[in-house]
């Protein structure tokens, strides 16, 4: 809720006090990202054996500290500093959770492990934008003051697992019960020995995943902006089109776990990515009217939540060290938004959205060739 809601609300808070334009405001996002990265890859490196219930605090409660001088500055500095901040502590708390969540679970058990998960956060996606949208409207600098309670909710909350959690296990040993520590290893069902090709499917999803964010970075930073400074529409507008996205997604989530038919599928893949060029092409062909907004977000809903599925299952589900793996997940995440909205922003304050689209269009319809080349090879 707190980095949603963050997310909608720095976008116009740029172009309306420091008078961003589009690629300024995509070059701020992408720096941010750059230092979700940074954090990511530091995990990847040196946090994968931490104990995520030290990690998972520490970086909440840095989160939350950095989120509170972002509802007062005025001044740039003291804005990037902030941003910069937040974001290197929030690539501590992703990875760890989805890893600690998911650990010794495979096949159907796991795809219903990450559709809970992902439904959780996408149930944020679908309340922030419209309240903040509304909010924005009334006062920006309430925004900034229910994203700093969101973030201090969430520490709140993790304390208080934390203290339930230990005060259960000393009960359980008091009556001696045995407790696994809370950072025990599981074993992971997956074979120790597996084919190279296993991993191909983990490669494949990655890119796959990262096509995906690159266009909901698209959706999330350029489209609001074009909605409202090119059609003529308010803030509020742009909030439902995310909001009906975000429905989509919630619904596609809770489906994906029902089925087993897309695991290890490579046309599967395949359908998504073309599903996102298609999609793009209805930017390029419906760029002034609302309408295609709308249903653009409907399509999407589906095929993004679809890519994080992926993604997530087969960074768990493929290779010797899934922590690492799902820190790569996130590696992926953050280049996508990195290129979404910093490529996208300064091509569409050139070109507008027709010349943003093409472009995601022509790289997207390269990804589907290269996929399907790996599919032949793979028969």
């Amino acid at each position: 809720m707190g980095h949603n809601t963050l997310n909608f609300s720095l976008i116009y808070r740029l172009t309306d006090m420091f008078s961003f334009n589009p690629g300024q405001v995509g070059t701020f996002i992408a720096l941010g990202q750059l230092f979700y990265f940074l954090g990511c890859t530091i995990y990847h490196r040196f946090g994968s054996a931490a104990n995520p219930a030290k990690i998972i605090p520490f970086s909440s409660a840095v989160v939350l500290l950095a989120s509170i001088p972002l509802g007062f500055v005025r001044v740039l500095a003291p804005a990037y500093a902030s941003f910069w901040l937040l974001q290197l502590a929030s690539s501590l708390f992703w990875p760890p959770v989805t890893a600690w969540l998911t650990e010794g679970l495979s096949g159907n058990e796991l795809s219903k492990k990450i559709s809970y998960f992902n439904r959780s956060w996408m149930a944020a996606l679908i309340i922030a934008p419209p309240i903040a949208g509304f909010l924005y409207r009334w006062n920006s600098d309430i925004n900034f003051f229910v994203i700093s309670l969101s973030f201090l909710t969430n520490v709140l909350l993790i304390f208080w697992i934390r203290r339930s959690s230990k005060t259960a296990i000393s009960k359980k040993e008091s009556v001696g019960t045995p407790v696994e520590p809370l950072n025990t290893e599981k074993h992971n069902p997956a074979p120790s020995k597996q084919s190279p090709k296993l991993d191909l499917y983990r490669y494949v999803a990655w890119v796959s995943f990262f096509c995906s964010i690159m266009f909901a970075a698209l959706l999330t930073t350029v489209v609001p902006l074009h909605i409202r400074d090119s059609l003529g529409y308010t803030e509020s507008t742009a909030g439902w089109v995310l909001f009906l996205r975000c429905v989509i997604g919630f619904i596609a989530f809770a489906i994906l776990a029902k089925f087993s038919v897309w695991h290890f599928n490579f046309r599967w893949i395949i359908i998504l990515q073309m599903g996102l060029a298609f999609c793009t092409l209805l930017y390029i062909v419906g760029g002034s009217f609302i309408t295609f907004f709308f249903v653009t977000a409907v399509l999407y809903g589906f095929i993004g939540a679809a890519c994080v599925t992926n993604s997530v299952f087969y960074s768990r589900a493929t290779g010797k060290n899934p922590k690492k793996n799902l820190a790569l997940h996130e590696m992926f995440l953050c280049l996508g938004n990195a290129a979404g909205a910093a490529g996208g922003g300064l091509l569409y304050q050139q070109f507008g959205l027709t010349g943003v689209s093409l472009t995601l269009f022509l790289l997207l319809s390269i990804g589907i060739g290269v996929f399907i080349l790996i599919t032949k090879s793979n028969r």
